[in-house]
């Protein structure tokens, strides 16, 4: 009987070791999408599952004037992910889960030219400054294609589709000028509430991006 358990157990390790050899390497792929420009690693555990950590960062600002105010808009994106990706057909098609270190905020500016600005129902004579924020760890759930050390060493190239799951967006508003000092409380609670209300949809961000890999 230990005759046939030792044999199963050196069995289950050759089994282990095949599929861990098959799964050998690492590659790193460049990637481009709705979570800016990056770079990710991924390595291989078994023969359908890899892991993979990436960063990716993207900065962009928007000017524009609407009803006599000025406004100002600065998009920064900024993420880390540590994900898994199971490929379970033998192809390129995987399913991806993990987390991601979220970093993504809004910025904004809002100046009147020449006259107020209504903060919560009243009129101030002030502009208005603003960050808008999410969860600063975020889980996320994605498909794709593309298995970047299933190959020989060389190029290749995946796609990425999911949704960052970052929450309620909090908003945050300052009054500047000189007449900041009069602004009520009620009036700005107010108003962030409803750019909170208005912005609530930015919980599930959706991601969308195309990556060329190189395999060592």
């Amino acid at each position: 009987m230990k005759k046939k358990l030792d044999l199963m157990v050196a069995l289950l390790g050759m089994g282990l070791l095949g599929n861990n050899a098959m799964a050998e390497g690492f590659a790193l792929t460049g990637k481009a999408g709705s979570l800016g420009l990056g770079l990710e690693g991924t390595l291989g555990i078994t023969e359908s599952l890899n892991a993979r950590l990436g960063f990716n960062a993207f900065n962009y600002d928007y000017s524009y004037t609407q009803d006599d105010t000025d406004y100002d808009l600065t998009m920064d994106l900024q993420t880390i992910s540590l994900l898994a990706d199971w490929h379970p057909f033998d192809s390129g098609f995987r399913f991806s889960a993990g987390m991601m270190s979220n970093n993504n905020e809004l910025t904004g500016r809002a100046l009147p030219v020449g006259g107020s600005l209504n903060i919560g129902g009243t009129d101030y004579d002030v502009g208005l400054d603003a960050l808008i924020g999410f969860n600063s760890t975020a889980p996320y759930l994605g498909i794709g294609w593309g298995n970047a050390v299933s190959a020989d060493k060389g190029w290749g190239f995946n796609l990425d589709v999911g949704v960052l799951f970052q929450g309620s967006p909090e908003v945050s508003l300052t009054p500047f000028g000189a007449d900041a000092g009069i602004v009520d409380a009620d009036d700005l609670a107010a108003e962030e509430q409803s750019m909170e209300s208005d912005l609530e949809n930015f919980k599930y961000y959706p991601v969308v991006s195309l990556g060329v890999s190189y395999k060592f």
